[in-house]
């Protein structure tokens, strides 16, 4: 292959994939309760005060927020189909998402604080999704074949997932000061966020993406099984550490950001992989470019469907997911790429 059969699919599939991105980031700033036109943003003195404040203060750190989740959620759910090779792989399946909320809840519970620029809740989520990560890897590792390991690896998460959840909604209920706004918490919501939740995150998330993308260099070698994988030279077990040091990061970061949310880990990929392939240097960095969109899309639809009130947005994407994961489950395709 030359370098522009390698280079020029990617290239022409990530112009209309960014139009799409701004155009999904603009209408997310513009519409709402208040609706602040796109003429009036790029003449912001033309804007009332109020709607300064609602757009530069309220709205626009809650954008960019739900941008880098929907980024990181997608990102490392491509980087898990890709390592694990299961098309049905994502951090909600795989219970990581709930590991994050779990090591959040926790840290959030015994005391919030900061250490540096990372708050507790981060780290503790950080903590929760790398150890989500590292159990549900082990386990799935004990069935020697691909398939049953395969199989493994979701029943588990899925299992373990519930489990850190129901632990989650325990210590939830012993501090009933927080019951409600940890639960909206834990459905998924950008609610509230302000460009002190974006400086907190910002540098875990640039982080989370580094290792993502440079794992994706490497993760189309597994397409042959690990044998040929190491007979090509590949480490696999460094391989491994990056990715789930990498998704685990991204979890974190993205649970930190707006909660729990399933299901943009799963879509994302699989829309770049049927309309691009499945070469991971480009399903992982277009991956990350439709998750961005879609959780900008959903967060707009949760802020609109019922204003001036809000759904969380966790709720959006599981409508979108759910029968998304079932059709992928029921069709040939989905069962073959398993």
């Amino acid at each position: 292959m030359n370098r522009s059969e390698g280079f020029h699919p990617a290239v022409s599939s990530f112009v209309p994939v960014a139009l799409l991105l701004a155009v999904s980031f603009l209408a997310a700033a513009s519409l709402g309760a208040e609706h602040i036109n796109f003429i009036q943003m790029l003449h912001p003195d033309r804007m009332e005060e109020y709607q300064k404040i609602i757009l530069f203060r309220i709205r626009l750190p809650r954008v960019i927020l739900a941008l880098l989740a929907g980024m990181l959620l997608a990102g490392s759910g491509a980087v898990f189909q890709l390592f694990f090779r299961n098309a049905l792989a994502e951090p909600g399946i795989m219970g990581i998402s709930a590991g994050a909320t779990l090591g959040a809840v926790i840290s959030g519970f015994v005391g919030p604080g900061i250490i540096g620029i990372i708050s507790i809740q981060s780290l503790g989520a950080f903590a929760g999704a790398l150890c989500a990560a590292l159990v549900v890897t082990i386990l799935s590792a004990v069935r020697k074949d691909a398939l049953s390991a395969s199989v493994t690896l979701l029943l588990c998460g899925t299992a373990l997932g519930t489990l850190y959840s129901s632990f989650s909604s325990i210590i939830i209920l012993l501090n009933e000061k927080i019951l409600h706004g940890m639960f909206v918490w834990m459905l998924g919501s950008f609610n509230g966020k302000t460009w002190t939740d974006f400086i907190f995150i910002a540098f875990p998330a640039a982080m989370a993406m580094i290792l993502l993308l440079f794992c994706s260099h490497t993760l189309d070698l597994l397409a042959g099984g690990e044998l040929t994988a190491r007979s090509l030279g590949l480490e696999i077990k460094t391989l491994r550490l990056l990715v789930i040091a990498g998704g685990s990061l991204a979890v974190s970061v993205s649970v930190c950001a707006g909660g729990t949310i399933g299901f943009v880990g799963l879509i994302a990929p699989h829309i770049v992989r049927r309309m691009y392939g499945a070469k991971s240097r480009i399903l992982v960095p277009l991956s990350m470019l439709w998750g961005g969109v879609i959780m900008l899309l959903s967060d707009t639809v949760a802020r609109v469907i019922v204003a001036p009130a809000e759904l969380p947005v966790g709720i959006v994407t599981s409508i979108l997911g759910a029968p998304f994961f079932i059709s992928l489950i029921v069709s040939t395709r989905g069962i073959r790429n398993a």
